[in-house]
This record gives C-alpha cells, structure tokens and sequence, in this order.
C-alpha cells in the first residue's frame, strides 16, 4: 500500500512538473513573439464598386487574414458591427467627430447607443477633433474640447469602454504632443491616445521638424497613454508641400518606401506595448486585395523578423 502511495505521489509530481515547464515554455514564446492584433483601417476595405457593403468589406478583411477593422462614423452601425461578429472578426476603433463650432452637439448623439452595443468587446472610438472656427493646436482653446471628452469617457466607462484621441493633420487636434496634453487634461482613466505614423509624418513636414529623430522621445512620452498606433508604408520628406504628393508618398502598402516602418514598430513592441495596430490604406491606388495582401505578409515577416531577433539575443 506504501510504495502505490509513493508511485502515486511521484506520478502526480512528473505530471505537475510537465504542466510548469509547458507554461514556461509557452510564457517564453509570447515573451518573444508580437501580440498585437492587426486590423485595417476602414478606407483599406471601401471606395469601391465591389466593396459598397458591410458584408463585402467585412468579408475581404477576413479573406486577407486581419484580426479586425475599424468603423467610420456610426452611419449603419448596428449592420457592420453585426457582420463584424459574423466573420469572427473584432471591432477595434470607431473613427468619430468631436466638432468643436457646434455647441449643442459636438458629438454624434448615436454614440450612447453604439457603446451600449460594443460593451464589453475591445471596441475604442478614434476621438478627431475639427474645428473651422479656431486653428490647428490652438492650445488656447483646450478649455472647450476637454469637457466634451470628459462626458464621452463618462458614457463609456458606464459601459466598460475606453476612448482614444486621434490627431490628425491639419485637423484642431493635429499632434501625439497635443493629444498628450489633452489626456492628462482630461483626467480619465479610460482616455488615452492613438500614434498615427502618416499623420506624425505630415505634421513633422509641415513644421519643418526631423520624424526620425524626433520619433524615439514622443514615443517614450506617449507610451503611458498609448491604446492604439496606425503603420503603413511610407517615404519621407514628400517631393512638394502640397496634399496630393505628401499621401502619395507618406500613405504606401506597409513595406513599400524608405522610411524604416519596421523600426517604427520594433521601438513600441521594445516598449512592451500589446495593443492593437492598424493599417492606414488611405489614397493607396492599387487593387485592394493585391496592396492589402501585401501589407499582411510584410507584418507576417516584421513579427517573425522581431520573434527571431529577440530569441537571439536572449542566447
């Protein structure tokens, strides 16, 4: 009866010391592997005769092989979202006005009703703020945007959900350093911000700034507030100040042009950021399953790329 005992015992501890390594092992890898879901912006999967339906666009970014998508504005929102769920895909930002001239309602006021729908998925609402009244980073004006966010992060956090800026060129809100500012001015835990790499590009141009060398401390100062980043391919400087050739050069499938997309990504992931990243296809002319496939298979190669270059190292 003793030595079953002890047979037992032992077996139970071979068994238990099996499970640890396999959780080690398997901690090890996520460690050294990118987590990041990836997901295509709206304008990746419209624009199109062939894709003027939920179901057509929902449907190619399922077939190319995202995680998710992103929502412009809430226009048929419920149809999109349920299609959304259908492919099996996630919802991840919810590109939505806060229009600073309109006073009574800077906010679409189908917003309430689109949180009580993506409550409880990883669903975020991309913050752009405009303005035709006051310019672009017109610091002055904080005062009038940071009451409009706090009542929006106020609706969402009764719904579990989270609410990100979105600086845009040209747009009120236009900077990461500006959407910084305004997070911490705010002063909810549910409000964060969004690294888009075309439109840092863009508003380093025209502030005749270097992205390269200016990109390594914004991303440090934006990593405590940092839900989301946008990635594409790109060239910099664009040939003229002008919008037509700055989107041809600066909005390119991700791996096409000259500027270092991969470093870019390497310097988040370094940082241990997790969340999602999107993929900006704007002004892009290819077909879209021929420059979307594209972009998968360079994020494919930039994640094992980073996976290889962590597992050396660590030897």
């Amino acid at each position: 009866m003793k030595n079953s005992g002890t047979k037992k015992l032992v077996d139970l501890l071979i068994v238990c010391i099996c499970l640890v390594s396999q959780v080690c092992i398997a901690q090890h890898k996520a460690r050294n592997e990118v987590q990041n879901p990836f997901f295509v912006f709206n304008n990746g999967i419209t624009d199109t005769a062939a894709y003027k339906t939920p179901e057509s666009q929902v449907a190619l970014a399922a077939q190319m092989g995202f995680d998710g998508v992103e929502k412009n504005r809430l226009n048929n929102f419920p149809e999109f979202f349920r299609t959304v769920k259908a492919n099996h895909l996630n919802l991840y930002a919810i590109y939505v006005e806060v229009n600073l001239d309109d006073e009574k309602t800077p906010v679409d006021l189908r917003l309430e009703e689109t949180f009580k729908t993506i409550q409880g998925t990883q669903a975020m609402p991309w913050l752009f703020v405009t303005s035709k009244k006051y310019k672009p980073s017109s610091v002055e004006h904080d005062a009038l945007v940071v009451p409009i966010v706090q009542r929006v992060a106020d609706m969402a956090q009764r719904y579990g959900l989270r609410v990100m800026f979105y600086p845009h060129v040209k747009f009120w809100l236009e900077t990461v350093d500006h959407a910084i500012s305004l997070t911490k001015q705010v002063n909810r835990p549910n409000v964060g911000i969004t690294f888009n790499l075309a439109h840092y590009l863009a508003t380093q141009f025209y502030a005749g700034q270097n992205p390269v060398e200016n990109f390594p401390a914004l991303a440090a100062r934006a990593k405590p507030y940092l839900y989301a980043i946008s990635v594409n391919g790109a060239d910099y400087p664009p040939p003229a100040n002008d919008s037509g050739p700055i989107w041809n050069t600066l909005l390119k499938p991700l791996g096409e042009g000259k500027y270092d997309t991969y470093h870019y990504l390497k310097t988040f992931w370094d940082m241990g950021f997790t969340g999602p990243v999107g993929l900006q296809c704007y002004n892009i002319k290819e077909k879209k399953t021929v420059h979307l496939k594209k972009s998968i298979q360079t994020w494919q190669a930039y994640k094992k790329r980073y996976a290889a270059a962590r597992k050396s190292h660590k030897k």
